[in-house]
């Protein structure tokens, strides 16, 4: 009778087998497509935060997934939703699959000359998984909304927000602002505060009362102690109406601030909400001050030209099927013409731009507008760089296999096949480049 193998012992055969990494990569396979195909309705950015960022996945939008197929066309289901509670979202998977692969295909593996392609490879799919760790704690991601003939090299954090001081100097003067950033307020919520203070400012900035989602409203009763002026912050749902989380860009935070004189102690109450239509203005003796809640403004090393955007939709229906951008890239007096189109991004100096949204522009004078998402990740490169180590992991492996069959010295053919494979595509890269 064979011995009963202890509790680690099954749990590493579990976690390190083909069993477990089947099912993951399944499941990362369904929700691709699954993730494509929603991105039609609800835009790259929300369909990726569903599916790809999520630790639990709650819901599939069938309706919205048979529409991109354009099947509605014979048959209109409406709008049908699958809702799901314990499944992985996509991170999990991920971070499944990550430790999978270590146990299976680093350390479980039988080590000989054999099986060195086969190591070599999978390790390059765990630097591939790694590179999308960094990318998505490291990486900064914003959008960029441009009209037909604009030109910006500013793009708007999709998720950091700051509170921006800015004091009023004259014309012809260069402008600074004093940042504070969301992770030193996000946390104050009602009956909650903190005081900021800077040599260079002659008033302490108290934040309190911060709320992710709200919008001011007008204090009727004239009662609350929370009032400004006569409006107060009401906080929001952070839910759409089918109970979905609403994209971070979507919210609305706001709070409350109390400027006080370091010299009169003389207090000035005001609300700073992210929608406002101008920022609050502070005179503190004969100075003046600019207080604005927003989300983080990034600056791109090169500017961005929008000349013309174009939509495709579905045939006989007025769902949009594909979005695409002509731009010019402005730097140091040259430009470059580029096409952005989805799932098409164009990538320059460490930095990715993305397709993302389209407005024909009917409600605004029918000027065109084009949404992109502009990404610096610090792991952009990554996976090209494990896809060249996969290929040549494979290439060793199946070489040898091949050498073994025709009884050649193994070791001279795999090196043999890796420097042809490096050479050509060498060859090729240059010759895009």
């Amino acid at each position: 009778m064979a011995p009963t193998a202890s509790i680690p012992a099954r749990i590493f055969r579990t976690l390190s087998s083909f069993g477990l990494a089947t099912i993951t990569l399944s499941l990362l396979l369904i929700y691709t497509f699954l993730g494509t195909l929603e991105q039609a309705e609800y835009g790259l950015v929300a369909s990726q935060e569903r599916y790809f960022e999520s630790v639990f996945l709650d819901r599939i939008d069938i309706g919205a997934c048979w529409r991109a197929l354009a099947l509605d066309a014979y048959w209109d289901i409406g709008n049908i939703q699958l809702p799901l509670y314990i499944v992985p979202g996509g991170y999990t998977l991920m971070a499944i699959l990550f430790v999978n692969m270590s146990l299976g295909g680093l350390i479980r593996i039988r080590k000989s000359p054999k099986t060195i392609g086969v190591v070599i490879s999978h390790f390059a799919i765990l630097f591939m998984i790694a590179a999308g760790a960094v990318s998505y704690h490291f990486a900064k991601e914003g959008n960029l909304t441009l009209a037909e003939g604009e030109t910006s090299d500013e793009f708007r954090s999709f998720h950091d927000r700051v509170i921006e001081i800015e004091p009023v100097v004259a014309d012809g003067k260069q402008r600074n602002a004093l940042v504070i950033d969301d992770s030193l307020f996000q946390d104050l919520s009602q009956g909650k505060g903190r005081t900021f203070t800077h040599p260079d400012l002659p008033f302490d900035l108290l934040i309190t009362n911060f709320k992710r989602n709200a919008e001011p409203r007008r204090d009727t009763s004239g009662e609350r102690r929370d009032a400004v002026d006569g409006y107060f912050i009401q906080e929001m749902s952070t839910l759409d109406e089918a109970g979905q989380a609403l994209p971070d860009e979507q919210l609305a935070s706001a709070c409350m601030a109390i400027v006080k004189d370091k010299k009169t102690g003389e207090e000035q109450k005001g609300l700073l909400w992210e929608f406002a239509a101008a920022p609050w203005t502070v005179t503190i003796g004969d100075q003046k001050f600019l207080l604005t809640l927003a989300h983080r403004t990034y600056k791109l090393p090169f500017a961005i030209r929008l000349d013309e955007t174009t939509q495709e939709k579905h045939p006989g229906t007025d769902r949009a099927r594909k979005f695409t951008s002509k731009v010019t890239k402005l730097s140091n007096g040259r430009e470059e013409k580029k096409v952005v189109t989805m799932n098409e991004p164009v990538r320059s100096e460490g930095y990715a731009v993305f397709q993302q949204t389209f407005d024909s522009g009917e409600k605004r004078g029918g000027i065109p507008q084009s949404g992109f998402q502009i990404v610096e990740n610090p792991s952009d490169h990554w996976p090209l760089i494990s896809c060249i180590i996969v290929a040549i992991g494979l290439l060793i492996h199946f070489t040898m296999m091949l050498a073994r069959s025709m009884k050649w010295n193994e070791w001279i053919a795999a090196a043999a096949a890796v420097v042809v494979f490096v050479g050509g595509f060498g060859i090729a890269m240059w010759k895009l480049l």
